[in-house]
């Protein structure tokens, strides 16, 4: 029946199933170009255009900016903290945290995991603050810096690890997972934590 039709249409049968495929490797194309525009890299820059800053961790001076250095809390989320900054387009509604770090990424293709997660914490703590769902927000380091779009994948790995961290503070047990690369940049690295002492092979010292 199906050979027949394309007869009618003059469209041979295997250039339809080749023209399904095209169709179907395109959009896979499509959705892993998408993915990977959810987090970007790129050399470290100050600034922002068409931006007013709405807030910032410490006082700056001046009464538009009495809110400034004050620890937002999120009744919904029942979290906290101070972003570095958080800046709201001009003429619009949109806002966009920033996160400053002091240290450097180097080569790695990836933001420190709990940079990452730092700033995807303060996702959720804004839009309970301000009203306004963050689209994305910018991970600065000294050398360069990460666009994080906020999605709900983004949404839903942040809410799991708070998850985590509060099971863990209630009955005191969690799962070490202890690695060089995870370990190297944390300032409780070879300081007070007990399981960063691994070498580069993963082995404890």
């Amino acid at each position: 029946m199906m050979e027949s039709l394309f007869e009618k249409i003059n469209i041979q049968p295997k250039l339809v199933w080749l023209l399904c495929i095209g169709i179907a490797v395109s959009g896979l194309a499509y959705l892993l170009f998408v993915r990977k525009k959810q987090l970007q890299k790129f050399p470290r820059k100050d600034g922002m255009w068409g931006f007013a800053l709405i807030y910032a961790d410490q006082k700056h001076g001046g009464k538009k900016q009495e809110n400034f250095g004050k620890l937002l809390y999120s009744q919904t989320y029942d979290l906290q903290g101070k972003p570095d900054y958080v800046f709201r387009r001009m003429g619009g509604k949109t806002i966009v945290p920033v996160e400053l770090k002091s240290g450097t990424i180097g080569m790695d293709k990836l933001p420190h995991k709990g940079d990452y997660m730092q700033l995807a914490a303060y996702f959720l703590l804004l839009e309970d603050v301000y009203g306004i769902r963050p689209k994305y927000g910018w991970l600065k380091y000294r050398d360069y810096m990460f666009f994080v779009r906020n999605t709900r994948k983004v949404r839903k790995e942040v809410k799991q690890t708070m998850a985590q961290m509060r099971q863990m503070l209630y009955d005191g047990k969690g799962t070490v997972q202890a690695s060089y690369a995870k370990c190297r940049p944390c300032v409780c690295s070879t300081t007070v934590c007990p399981y960063s002492q691994y070498h580069r092979n993963g082995e404890r010292t």
